[in-house]
């Protein structure tokens, strides 16, 4: 394959990314002494699992604190034990990302404990399969390329054009459109993730456990 200007420039400023989000992602150890984590379900079927940044009460920490002031560590994460959005299509038994709002360097950490609960509850995790922010996309080609604690497993599409069997089927939209529509399984988008407890290992008296 003959590798252009375009490509050259791209790959080099996906490695650049990538060493920027290792830089500025923040752990167990960053966190505040004054901050938790909780954990708990959303509706009625307790499919969807939020977790997010709060005070020893359990008080969700707002992007702006009292004072007017830019809140350092905020932010939540939440995801599907099984996806009502995927209809009859299963992602291999797969948690799925609903939806994030994390400060800057947060992010990762939340998605961390999300996949350790997917792992343990689920079949790992995965993306959100209809859409994927481009700083979302950067934790996944992180988790893809960069983090030998995270293991990846591949999922088919809507067509079953890797597999014979249909466990493993999953939407693949956003795949698809981070790559081509020959190319999609390279995408760190077509898979689920699975990963140790060490996250929550880590933080078990900083949590506020509701599931």
């Amino acid at each position: 394959m003959k590798l252009t200007e375009e490509t050259l420039k791209q790959m080099i400023l996906e490695e650049m990314n990538s060493d920027l989000l290792q830089e500025v992602a923040k752990g167990p150890q960053d966190l505040p002494e004054d901050v938790y984590v909780r954990v708990f379900h959303m509706g009625p079927d307790k499919n969807l699992i939020t977790i997010l940044f709060t005070d020893k009460d359990g008080e969700y920490l707002p992007p702006i604190d009292a004072s007017g002031e830019d809140n350092p560590i905020y932010g939540d994460v939440s995801f599907y034990l099984k996806s009502p959005s995927t209809g009859h299509l299963k992602c291999d038994n797969s948690a799925v990302i609903a939806a994030t709002e994390v400060a800057d360097g947060w992010g990762p950490m939340l998605y961390d404990i999300a996949m350790e609960i997917g792992t343990q509850r689920s079949n790992g995790l995965t993306p959100d399969r209809r859409s994927v922010s481009d700083e979302a996309q950067e934790v996944w080609d992180f988790y893809a390329n960069k983090r030998p604690d995270v293991q990846q497993h591949q999922l088919d599409d809507e067509y079953n054009s890797l597999t014979p069997e249909e466990e493993d089927n999953c939407v693949q939209f956003m795949a698809r459109d981070a790559t081509s529509l020959s190319d999609w399984a390279s995408s760190p988008l077509s898979k689920r993730y699975t990963k140790e407890t060490s996250v929550l290992d880590q933080i078990r008296d900083k949590l506020i456990w509701e599931i």
